[in-house]
């Protein structure tokens, strides 16, 4: 779970408290290694090495920076842009690379003006998960408009496993996650919202998925095909 966008800066869209992940961000590092170890780190990473070299990447919700190097590594020709609410975490994220080819932006997501059809890669790495169900179909609707016709989406994030003991663990774990989160920063979201249909309807198909710690965990590769129209209604690929 990473810093969601809010419309406007110290509100939630719907009221309320305030959504404010930079009251983590100092510690979400440390909170992450302690709780979690590597398995988010590799569930980011899973696909990274397998894709075509992107030209412009949009890192959207990065949070406190833990892909980043990986991408300026892995690409060292691409354009990069960073987005995210959270000014504090941006800060942590912006001291973690050192590259005139990363541009950081504080934005609202879904008020951020840039050129559309520019981003060959889309990542969302634990950010989706942020957002209800209108919420989430604004979100992916949005990063569908700035990627090009032949893009690549990468996305980790949590999962409910399917059945058995691990469908009772990963709900119990993401249910505290949701609380935690809802206490501390305000997050409004309470559940996952699979956000497959949403990428199908912005013309991506699933081409890569793996689970990860018993269910809990998933990394996800979408592709759209220069043939897939936006607002179409596609199928996962093989």
């Amino acid at each position: 779970m990473k810093a969601p966008v809010s419309r406007v800066p110290g509100k939630t869209r719907s009221g309320g408290k305030p959504i404010n992940f930079d009251r983590l961000a100092p510690f979400y590092r440390t909170m992450e290694r302690f709780t979690a170890g590597g398995k988010l780190q590799r569930c980011r990473l899973a696909f990274l090495e397998e894709i075509a070299v992107p030209r412009n990447v949009l890192l959207a919700g990065e949070g406190h920076g833990r892909f980043l190097p990986e991408c300026v590594r892995r690409f060292p020709d691409a354009q990069i842009v960073v987005v995210d609410s959270s000014q504090r975490m941006l800060e942590i994220a912006r001291r973690t690379v050192d590259s005139p080819r990363v541009e950081f932006v504080r934005a609202d997501l879904l008020e951020w003006q840039t050129p559309l059809a520019q981003f060959d890669l889309i990542v969302t790495n634990f950010f989706l998960d942020c957002f209800r169900e209108g919420e989430l179909a604004r979100v992916v609707e949005k990063l569908g408009q700035f990627a090009t016709p032949a893009a690549n989406w990468l996305l980790a994030d949590f999962e409910i496993a399917p059945a058995g003991p691990a469908r009772w663990r990963s709900r119990l774990i993401v249910a505290l996650l949701y609380r935690f989160f809802g206490i501390v920063i305000g997050l409004k979201a309470n559940s996952l919202v699979p956000p497959d249909g949403d990428l199908q309807t912005a013309g991506f198909s699933l081409h890569r998925r793996e689970s990860h710690e018993w269910g809990l965990l998933k990394s996800e590769w979408w592709r759209r095909h220069s043939t897939n129209k936006p607002n179409g209604n596609h199928g996962h690929g093989g």
